[in-house]
């Protein structure tokens, strides 16, 4: 074989080489080409699924709003819930006091005076009112200033910082 017949082989391979890589690179394109069509298709799917979960966060936040003002609605009628009890107390409150001013034998005007000790003894030195219920039970109060009277400023209406007229 003579050298041009090598060179002419030499090229005819190289070209098969160059041909056969070119292939191969082609091929590698197409398949990351289908690659990214199959991750685009799989994104689309996904996206219609967006919508419905956007409804249904929406849904959920606005349930949590109705919660929210459910338990502020709960909040004010257990508010207004205290202030009546508190009313109905100083009603009862004020007939045991007029009580107390009609009875001769409780002295209304002691410094340890609480409503409703009608039947017991008032002691002025300790602070400490002593009664008998119907049943026979003992009752002591230790604290004069945990009954008010309803025109005592330190007297509340239920709520936060607000004092009854």
């Amino acid at each position: 074989m003579n050298a041009t017949t090598w060179i002419i082989v030499l090229v005819v391979v190289l070209v098969v080489a160059a041909l056969a890589a070119w292939l191969v690179t082609q091929q590698r394109k197409k398949k990351q080409h289908e690659h990214a069509e199959q991750l685009r298709s799989e994104a689309q799917e996904h996206a219609r699924e967006i919508p419905e979960t956007q409804v249904q966060a929406k849904e959920a936040e606005a349930e949590a709003e109705r919660a929210r003002l459910e338990a502020e609605r709960a909040q004010a009628r257990a508010r207004e819930a205290q202030v009546a009890a508190t009313q109905q107390q100083a009603v009862h409150e004020d007939r045991l006091r007029t009580a107390d001013q009609v009875d001769p034998r409780v002295d209304t005007s002691s410094d340890d005076y609480a409503p409703g000790g009608t039947t017991g003894t008032t002691t002025g030195t300790t602070g400490t009112t002593t009664s008998d219920t119907a049943d026979g039970r003992s009752t002591a109060t230790h604290d004069p200033d945990t009954v008010l009277d309803a025109d005592d400023p330190r007297r509340t209406d239920g709520t936060e910082d607000t004092r009854r007229a």
